[in-house]
């Protein structure tokens, strides 16, 4: 059942992994959770098993601040709602107060789950991407680091909790000098939502800035959050960019855009999730009114105009014939929904010092070729190429881009370096740690 957490582009890998780190002469056992995802899970009951723990970091060296920007699917989201209309009976129409959306273990079960996802719908009107009527959203504990540890509020599944917990027993603090700026991963920078996030993430450093006697910020972002630094650096002065950030660290960034969010558009993404408890179509109804999933296709500047991305029993499509694939798949709407993200796919420089972090040698979705009659409401036939597994080599690569890269870091192989397993690995936790504490490894790439 769990499967279904990361409906869209970021499954976890679909085995149990044991990582064994030396640190002080200890050997930790690191465990990932078994994903199937509803049973043998060595997290239920909470997260134990950090290598980290018992390992403190005794180097005098400086501890600038750390802000952490998670990838889509990456924040705790919480809904106030009072509606008039629900699709079952069982569904509640007054929530009475804030309630989970996301990550919600009991909205995973037959029925309820049509519920949920008339909770995380959006609606598109007026040109704007916004909540269901009568819902109001937010993100949990934005500035402290509870909403991005885990991916829900019991820690089944930790996400930046291990970094997290290595940066605290190397001296650093939680809410003071290791911070984290959760979103509303539905929406792009450019909706009045998205607007007023990179308004309170500009805040939210300056104040860390003041917080740590004058410190300049370290930036980690995972997956989508690197676009939405790409955005917000845009909007940024050189002065203020001077003043304020120490470092950028792009983990995973999905600069391009992912070849995998054509299959959550057309048909749904249902990797890996039983279908005895979800379709294709059920997860497809709430997956075409994100705006972030559009904005998460790939770039024809990195894709050729005679390169072959869906394959049909009717015809071929290219990344030129995105418009013309919505129209054939009955959901002419997503062209304009797609348009929406034009303003904000183009790769710019962000002008600060960058560090480049992911995945590689792993197969990863490069085209999908739907069986007769299957399309589109039939899952495809995944054709792979290399990548992290989530996003394509192309576009993780073009990290290296940026003017002022200090240097490159790839993890080969699906334990150390796959799209999510890679913050959960110690090598590259600890590989993130010497950078902030201006101690780097010698074994960076440097372009």
């Amino acid at each position: 059942m769990l499967q279904i957490l990361l409906l869209y582009l970021f499954p976890f890998p679909s085995t149990a992994i044991i990582n064994l780190r030396q640190f002080d002469n200890k050997t930790y056992h690191y465990q990932r959770p078994y994903i199937g995802g509803y049973h043998d899970s060595p997290f239920v009951g909470g997260y134990h098993d950090n290598p980290y723990v018992g390992y403190h970091d005794n180097r005098t060296a400086s501890r600038d601040p750390v802000i952490l920007i998670p990838g889509i699917f990456g924040s705790q989201l919480e809904a106030w709602y009072n509606k008039t209309v629900v699709p079952h009976y069982i569904c509640s129409k007054d929530s009475k107060g804030f309630t989970t959306i996301w990550l919600c273990f009991q909205c995973m079960v037959p029925k309820v789950i049509d519920c949920w996802v008339d909770n995380m719908i959006l609606n598109f009107t007026d040109n704007n991407f916004v909540n269901r009527d009568n819902e109001r959203t937010r993100v949990n504990d934005f500035g402290g680091t509870g909403g991005v540890e885990c991916l829900d509020k019991n820690c089944y599944y930790p996400y930046f909790k291990p970094m997290v917990e290595t940066f605290v027993a190397a001296g650093f603090q939680r809410n003071v000098s290791i911070r984290a700026a959760p979103y509303d991963f539905r929406y792009g920078p450019n909706t009045a939502t998205g607007k007023a996030y990179l308004g309170k993430l500009k805040q939210l450093i300056e104040e860390t800035y003041t917080l740590n006697d004058n410190r300049k910020i370290n930036i980690i972002a995972h997956s989508m959050g690197n676009l939405y630094m790409v955005e917000f650096f845009k909007g940024m002065s050189k002065s203020w960019k001077k003043k304020y950030i120490k470092r950028y660290m792009a983990v995973s960034g999905v600069f391009g855009g992912s070849v995998k969010s054509i299959r959550a558009l057309i048909s749904g993404e249902t990797e890996s999730v039983p279908r005895v408890l979800v379709d294709g179509g059920t997860v497809r109804a709430f997956q075409r009114t994100f705006q972030s999933i559009y904005w998460l296709l790939p770039r024809s500047y990195l894709w050729d105009k005679n390169e072959v991305l869906v394959y049909t029993e009717t015809r071929n499509y290219t990344i030129n014939d995105i418009d013309t694939l919505f129209d054939d798949a009955g959901f002419s709407l997503g062209k304009k929904l797609r348009q929406t993200t034009d303003a904000i796919s183009q790769f710019r420089d962000v002008d600060v010092p960058v560090y480049c972090v992911y995945g590689s040698d792993i197969p990863t979705a490069s085209a999908f070729r739907w069986k007769k009659g299957y399309f589109p409401d039939y899952q495809p036939v995944q054709m792979d190429g290399l990548g992290d597994g989530t996003v394509n080599k192309r576009s993780l690569e073009l990290c290296n881009k940026f003017k002022q890269v200090q240097g490159t870091k790839t993890f080969s192989g699906s334990r150390a370096g796959e799209h999510m397993q890679i913050l959960l690995n110690p090598d590259a936790i600890k590989y993130l740690l010497d950078i902030v504490l201006e101690t780097p490894p010698t074994d960076v790439l440097h372009f």
